[in-house]
């Protein structure tokens, strides 16, 4: 016969199921604050493109809490945390049932509270949501943590622990304190040191290894045993690694690129870990760094720049602000961002434009005469006047009046609107307020700003924003520029004969593929020089900080051989990338006196290039009348015979243009024979006609005007004599150290 239940053990027994289903709708319709659950004080972690950290910046009350790491059961501090704080943390529903009966027990028969219950879970409900410690709380924090369980996987609720676990100080996190006590990634810690870290959050201001070691090791060798006795861990491995010493001196934050860091600011948008990575090259920083220090010790500034662009992707791959962050008068002044007089560096934004507009090409010869403009007298950087020159000669050797010609012609108010597209923001005043001294620098532009501008040209005339953010989307550009005048325009910057030129030491002329751009302020206050290819734009500022002019204030001279440096770091075997010719640049005969089609009178004719179905076809002005030539009465009238072509009845018709009088070169034989042969070249107002060349009174060979000659170079001071049959002569004196 059956034994009946009691009606009592029946109502006990249907009040308990109807608890456990009030509990279990309650866990699951309850609303659960997830809000709290994502708010960290997080700080914000500028990192360069690979994820090393540059700067952090603390987040709300000072606190370092770095989240986002994702722990993988294999990482020793995922096996560690769990063994020190809850056990069965991978098998219990967010309540260790066990546990609490083990905790009562103990807590019953020794009067007092001797172990608790708490899990990983119920642990972030409390760092979520502070609350007092009463059984009421006990059992909200029970409560949740079966609703965080229900909402959330185990791995992802041990993040959310290690996000927040308290280590001591400021140091809120696991990721903060691998850091911050070991230099490394949470992922990276060895056993030891995950061991040792693990046993912190349980008392974080008593158990800081940095402050209390000996209590630290104490901890550390619990959680060993108890890594042990989960099976993590063997008895040797528990060993080795409590013997293994450790340094845990509170590391100090990091302090890299700081004028970069400054101009990040705190984006925004970080990632979910908190962390900006930016678009800073690591490596090409410490190199810039390292140059332009190097080249500006002891020299005739305390202040420069470097910008590094990366040319497809507008990224800023490294910016240096000054020479010394540190130095108490200058350092922290940031000169890619300060405005400073531009000198030269626009003049060929003024060229790209003409070139686009079919005004002018290569070959093209402007007048470098005397000239006035109402109250405006300008002169040449070398105070001379050198006639009829090609647009480029003019663009290389920078001068003045044809650039003023290039900016009458292509409209100023079109060339001031150009700048302004290229974000050269601190043009700000209407183009009457610059005048016709805009071309030549006479607005101010930070070298951040001019850097990019040039970022346009090589990217074949389409204009970004610089990037500080690494993005995967590739930048949207507007068009300022055709390809065809972009390739122009760096064609003609380009080339070893410039580089002669530029230094004067035949070491020098072997570079990497490269275009540059030179530009001195006036009065001599601002260095600037911009050198680009395909791949990157080159931009260096050299200048005081309170704006003192130095005789060696000079573009070429004090900027140029920083570029030059980071070129030949960038591309050591001197190989890299050049601007494939667009196919809109064709090739066309030009008379050789005035760039323009030639006639029948004109006998010297050259090749020139040209933008197809855009570039003028003007007829020869100078050959109009038979065999003599007519030149401009401007240009005649020079008093200086060697800065002008002159009819064949004159003499002093041959001029020497390379090398220049008084260079000093540098000979040395471990470069090889053909980086110390120096080009002889002249010009000749006779087409096709034999120059004799003369080195100390010594014959060295013949060639024609605009065929270089080479000499193999020999130590001391030379006399270089150039002439033709007909008497005419050039002479220049050179030395070789």
């Amino acid at each position: 016969m059956k034994r009946r239940i009691p009606a009592r053990v029946k109502a006990a027994a249907a009040g308990a199921v109807a608890l456990a289903a009030a509990l279990a709708a309650a866990v699951r319709w309850v609303p659960f604050p997830e809000d709290e659950l994502a708010r960290l004080p997080a700080a914000v972690v500028l990192a360069d493109r690979s994820g090393e950290p540059l700067r952090v910046r603390l987040g709300a009350g000072g606190l370092d809490c770095r989240p986002g790491y994702e722990p993988v059961p294999a990482h020793w501090i995922a096996q560690a945390m769990v063994a020190a704080e809850d056990r069965r943390f991978w098998s219990h529903p967010g309540v260790d049932v066990l546990a609490i009966a083990r905790a009562a027990g103990q807590n019953l028969f020794f009067g007092r509270r001797i172990s608790g219950a708490s899990t990983l879970s119920t642990q972030v409900i409390r760092m979520m949501h502070p609350r007092d410690r009463t059984a009421a709380a006990k059992l909200v924090e029970a409560f949740r943590a079966l609703q965080l369980e229900r909402r959330h996987g185990k791995r992802e609720i041990l993040a959310f622990y290690l996000d927040r676990a308290p280590f001591g100080g400021n140091v809120v996190g696991i990721e903060a304190a691998a850091r911050r006590y070991f230099g490394k990634g949470a992922a990276h810690l060895s056993l030891a040191e995950a061991a040792l870290l693990a046993g912190v959050p349980q008392s974080p201001s008593r158990g800081r290894p940095d402050r209390h070691p000996e209590r630290a090791k104490r901890r550390q060798a619990y959680v060993l045993e108890r890594m042990e006795a989960c099976g993590f861990i063997t008895a040797r491995e528990r060993a080795e690694a409590f013997a293994q010493p450790l340094d845990t001196r509170l590391g100090k934050y990091p302090f890299r690129a700081p004028h970069f860091c400054d101009l990040v600011g705190v984006p925004a948008r970080a990632g979910r870990d908190a962390t900006v990575r930016t678009t800073l090259d690591a490596d090409l920083q410490r190199l810039a760094e390292g140059v332009l220090r190097r080249r500006l010790a002891g020299g005739p500034a305390d202040g420069g720049a470097v910008v590094v662009l990366e040319v497809k992707t507008g990224a800023v791959r490294a910016l240096v602000g000054s020479p010394d962050y540190a130095e108490r008068r200058a350092g922290q002044v940031n000169g890619a961002i300060a405005p400073r007089a531009a000198g030269s560096t626009l003049k060929p934004f003024a060229y790209a434009l003409a070139l686009d507009r079919g005004l002018v090409t290569p070959a093209t010869r402007l007048a470098d005469v005397p000239a006035r403009f109402r109250d405006f007298d300008p002169r040449n950087f070398s105070l001379d006047f050198r006639g009829l020159v090609s647009v480029r000669d003019a663009l290389v050797l920078s001068l003045n009046l044809p650039a003023i010609d290039i900016e009458r012609r292509a409209g100023q108010e079109r060339f001031h609107a150009t700048l302004r597209a290229l974000g050269l923001a601190t043009i700000s005043k209407p183009a009457d307020h610059y005048g016709l001294g805009l071309v030549l620098g006479n607005a101010e532009v930070r070298l951040l700003d001019l850097a990019n501008a040039y970022a346009c040209l090589a990217r074949g005339g389409g204009w970004a924003p610089v990037r500080f953010v690494e993005s995967a989307a590739p930048p949207a550009t507007k068009p300022v520029f055709s390809s065809e005048a972009c390739w122009l325009v760096s064609d003609m910057l380009s080339g070893e004969e410039r580089a002669m030129d530029t230094t004067g030491h035949a070491a020098d002329v072997r570079l990497p593929p490269m275009a540059w751009k030179t530009g001195t302020s006036a009065g001599l206050r601002d260095a600037w020089t911009v050198a680009w290819n395909p791949d990157y734009v080159i931009g260096v500022w050299v200048g005081n900080s309170d704006g003192s002019s130095a005789d060696e204030l000079v573009g070429r001279k004090t900027a140029t051989p920083i570029a030059w440096d980071l070129f030949r770091r960038l591309y050591p075997d001197n190989e890299g990338p050049w601007f494939a010719r667009p196919a809109g640049v064709v090739e066309r005969t030009v008379c050789a006196a005035s760039g323009c089609a030639p006639g029948p009178h004109c006998g010297h004719r050259i090749a020139d290039w040209s933008i197809a179905q855009v570039s003028r076809r003007e007829p020869c002005p100078v050959h109009r009348n038979g065999a003599e030539a007519v030149w401009p009465a401007a240009v005649a009238a020079l008093p200086d015979p060697r800065a002008a072509p002159k009819p064949a009845a004159q003499a002093e018709s041959v001029r020497i243009r390379t090398p220049a009088r008084g260079s000093v070169f540098r000979h040395m034989p471990e470069s090889g024979a053909d980086a110390q042969r120096l080009a002889l070249d002249a010009a000749s107002d006779r087409a096709g006609e034999t120059l004799h060349w003369f080195v100390d009174d010594r014959p060295v060979g013949k060639s024609r005007a605009g065929e270089p000659l080479f000499w193999p170079l020999e130590r001391g001071a030379h006399q270089i004599v150039c002439c033709t049959a007909r008497g005419p002569s050039d002479r220049v004196e050179i030395a070789v150290e």
